[in-house]
């Protein structure tokens, strides 16, 4: 797979365990941990996979609307954008 010039990515390591109950009453529940890979990694920890999966869409969201804006300021300054 050839790689754009534009292209953006991010880069995570995620873990999931099963916590057994401690009674037979309740139920078996996963657990998560997102590792952020970067220059710096951070590590997120989750209840549930709802959670997950909101926190990567959310930082997904934010990383492609912070690409797009850093691009239209490359163009600008470049004068290649003529909009007001």
């Amino acid at each position: 797979m050839a790689k754009q010039a534009n292209q953006v990515y991010q880069s995570f390591l995620v873990r999931c365990w099963l916590i057994r109950p401690a009674t037979e009453d309740e139920p078996e529940t996963w657990r998560f941990e997102l590792c952020e890979v970067a220059a710096e990694p951070q590590k997120h920890g989750f209840n549930n996979l709802e959670q997950l999966i909101a926190f990567m869409a959310a930082k997904l969201t934010a990383v492609a609307a912070s690409s797009k804006q850093d691009s239209d300021e490359e163009e600008n300054r470049k004068g290649g954008n003529s909009k007001p």
